[in-house]
């Protein structure tokens, strides 16, 4: 279970942190754009890419943007949404506040995988940006830290 998690959000620090060229005529195989329709019947304003060795749909679906991540095997890996801090675990948030002052919030966002959530988040300040993750409503576990120079 743990293998899953973990190639995810590798897959969601890569997206959000790594610069990559876009283009807009992703060629996404009928496979995969099939079980995505399925899974997602009434998704809107859906855009792919191709990232590494997957494929990444930002779609509106109920109020919401989503972003899900499909494998060249059209298997969905996961299930991720932007939201804002008061959306967190009140154990997260507390930890968030107590640990990490003088810090603010660049990145945040709730990925599921299997029904099983997770959060990441990004914070930074002068000095250096932090990179944190947790499965469940559990506690924060440092995932990198990148000095600013």
């Amino acid at each position: 279970m743990k293998k899953p998690i973990v190639i995810l959000v590798a897959l969601l620090i890569f997206n959000f942190t790594a610069t990559y060229a876009k283009s807009s005529d992703t060629k996404v195989p009928e496979s995969i754009t099939s079980v995505f329709n399925s899974d997602f019947s009434q998704a809107g304003n859906v855009k792919w890419e191709k990232i590494a060795n997957y494929f990444k749909a930002s779609f509106s679906f109920r109020g919401e943007v989503l972003f899900a991540f499909y494998s060249e095997d059209a298997d969905l890996m996961g299930i991720a949404n932007n939201i804002l801090s008061d959306r967190l675990p009140a154990f997260l948030q507390s930890e968030i506040k107590r640990d990490y002052k003088g810090y603010w919030i660049t990145d945040l966002f709730e990925y599921s995988i299997k029904d099983t959530p997770g959060y990441f988040i990004e914070l930074e300040n002068a000095d250096r940006i932090i990179m944190l993750k947790s499965d469940g409503n559990q506690k924060w576990h440092l995932s990198k830290t990148i000095m600013k120079f």
